[in-house]
């Protein structure tokens, strides 16, 4: 809040120190890709040249396809809700998620959350091992 009572303000200062293919960005919500997925709905935030990828979802019920990413960690963080993760591991708001590469990923549950993936995800990486009820 600032001295006068007005509304405060943040502000991110990123500077580029190096010449890596991406400089500082900000990815706004209405920039981001919506789509749906074995019952989960997905807001993917994305841009050239990023070290990872970020997706924010939501679901009801869970995520009904048990699947493996050969190349990217799945790290979530859940925002809000509970579930079970594919190996029974219970989990609720405020956990965080840590999936390495060729380890097999789904979920059951009421979730919202935040998923970074590293290095981002490319459909070329995921392979499907098989639908799940949720």
């Amino acid at each position: 809040m600032d001295p006068g009572g007005g509304r405060a303000h943040t502000t991110f200062i990123a500077l580029r120190r190096d010449s890596s293919l991406m400089k500082p960005a900000v990815i706004r919500q209405e920039e981001a890709v919506e789509l749906e997925k074995h019952g989960v709905r997905m807001r993917v935030y994305t841009t050239e040249g990023a070290p990872a990828g970020i997706v924010y979802q939501e679901t009801e019920t869970g995520h009904a396809e048990e699947f493996l990413h050969e190349k990217s960690a799945f790290i979530y963080y859940i925002v809000e809700g509970e579930g079970v993760g594919g190996v029974e591991h219970g989990v609720r708001a405020g956990d965080v998620v840590v999936v390495p590469p060729n380890n097999s990923i789904y979920f059951r549950g009421h979730l919202r959350q935040v998923l970074v993936t590293v290095p981002p995800w490319e459909e070329s990486g995921e392979r499907h091992i098989r639908d799940v009820g949720v």
